[in-house]
């Protein structure tokens, strides 16, 4: 079971995106967190396999950086369509995946990170990244 906090600002991206992981059957959602106060409580509760974290976060990261589990939490960045997958190597994240995914590539992405595997959405189609690139 791959246990999933997902931390976005757009209440209708995260419910809908939770609905699609919902209807994996490896997923568990353990938090939906629309601000970073919510997310560093949810983060003292629980240490999620992977944590989706998008880009309007990005402001609250040095507060929430120290309460994450790196070994144990996976961080996949949500970007907005015009962000560049930078944050990877910035944020040392395991993967990107852009806000106009579509959910059999959100699931993938999931899926990929929780492995440990680097994922990173290009505009036009998704790609396996050698993790090399990403140090």
């Amino acid at each position: 079971m791959i246990d999933v906090i997902i931390a976005d600002h757009q209440e209708l991206f995260h419910i809908g995106a939770a609905q699609i992981l919902a209807g994996a059957n490896d997923v568990r959602i353990l938090d939906q967190s629309q601000s970073p106060e919510q997310l560093l409580r949810a983060l003292k509760t629980f240490t999620p396999h992977v944590l989706v974290l998008s880009t309007s976060f990005l402001a609250a990261f040095s507060k929430i950086k120290p309460v994450l589990k790196p070994s144990q939490t996976a961080l996949l960045v949500l970007a907005e369509d015009h962000d560049r997958t930078a944050y990877v190597r910035w944020l040392r994240a395991r993967g990107v995946v852009y806000r106009s995914t579509d959910g059999p590539v959100l699931v993938d992405a999931l899926r990929r990170v929780a492995r440990g595997e680097l994922f990173v959405q290009s505009r036009s189609s998704d790609m396996r990244i050698d993790p090399s690139e990403a140090a």
